[in-house]
């Protein structure tokens, strides 16, 4: 899959300013600078009307001081499915932690990200659990389901209604 995450892609922070997908590098470096108790986070989240909106959220939380998010919606083609989204979800936030730590990476920079997925025991998903989070761990990330894939199951899930 080709990224649409590109260093010119808008996302919007919580306080919802436009920020250059570029940018968002040095702003978690400002962020975290000098705090070691932290977590990067990379959800989606979709929701399916006459069309698929998904949303991907990148989180950055100091554990005990608070954090700061940004987040990206995209329209699709209806996709009436749920496996399907699962699967677009899951590959949005891998696609999205790929380019983030290539960036993070162009300013020297090194964090983990941990991807935080919309699937969990108490659901439809359940029978997806192994199998998404064997995409994420294949990929080289730490997955998160719900109820601790907060990046997905709440920030990403809030603006994509």
């Amino acid at each position: 899959m080709d990224s649409i995450f590109t260093h010119e892609t808008n996302f919007i922070s919580g306080s919802g300013e436009v920020v250059l997908f570029a940018d968002i590098a040095e702003r978690i470096a400002t962020f975290l600078d000098g705090c070691d108790d932290y977590t990067i986070e990379v959800g989606t989240d979709s929701q399916t009307s006459n069309i698929t909106k998904y949303v991907t959220a990148i989180v950055i939380h100091r554990r005990g001081k608070g954090g700061i998010f940004f987040y990206f919606p995209l329209v699709c083609k209806k996709m009436p499915y749920l496996r399907d989204r699962i699967y677009m979800e899951t590959g949005l936030s891998i696609n999205c932690a790929v380019e983030l730590l290539e960036s993070l990476l162009e300013d020297d920079l090194v964090y983990d990200i941990i991807i935080h997925c919309d699937v969990g025991p108490n659901g439809k998903t359940r029978e997806l659990i192994r199998e998404i989070t064997g995409y994420v761990t294949a990929s080289g990330f730490e997955c998160k389901i719900k109820p601790e894939g907060t990046a997905a199951c709440t920030v990403a899930d809030r603006f994509s209604k």
